[in-house]
């Protein structure tokens, strides 16, 4: 009646019962992992987004203070260079200023040409003191900062002509 060699069924199918029982057991484990760690992956990058996108925007402020910092460094010496021709005035070398420092967008900016004193034809050396206020042009700075500014004074000597002898 039994027709299996010593009256017992082939161990082999029940250890591929007992395999696949254990596969199974283990793929839902598995799954079970994954989706707690997914939950734990989206905790940690919500931690970790705040810290990189803080970065991210303290450098895009360093970046551009830097760079207002060198274009008043450049407006005060091209404002100066404007300045030092023969003919030229102290409102052309405040205008020079201005321009440059227009391209940045830079708000509140202050120019002053000799201390306030006129430009002659007998100024033989002047001085452009270009000041930018933090407050009106940094994103984030201001609330660490206070009223601090970023200034720039440039010094030449004029390019007008003594003469070394008299044309009368």
């Amino acid at each position: 009646m039994n027709n299996f060699p010593g009256g017992h069924p082939p161990r082999r199918q029940n250890r591929q019962n007992r395999q696949n029982r254990q596969r199974h057991r283990a793929v839902t484990e598995r799954r079970a992992t994954q989706a707690a760690r997914r939950g734990v992956s989206v905790i940690e990058f919500a931690i970790v987004a705040n810290v990189l996108f803080l970065s991210v925007f303290i450098c895009i402020e360093f970046a551009r203070l830097n760079m207002i910092r060198n274009m008043v460094q450049d407006a005060a010496y091209f404002a100066a260079r404007t300045a030092m021709v023969p003919g030229a005035t102290e409102q052309d070398a405040i205008a020079e200023a201005e321009r440059i420092l227009g391209i940045l967008n830079t708000q509140g900016v202050e120019v002053e040409v000799n201390g306030g004193a006129a430009v002659t034809d007998d100024t033989q050396e002047l001085s452009v003191r270009v000041t930018v206020p933090l407050s009106e042009n940094a994103l984030f700075m201001p609330a660490f900062t206070g009223n601090k500014e970023i200034e720039a004074i440039a010094r030449m000597k004029t390019e007008r002509y003594d003469g070394f002898f008299s044309l009368n």
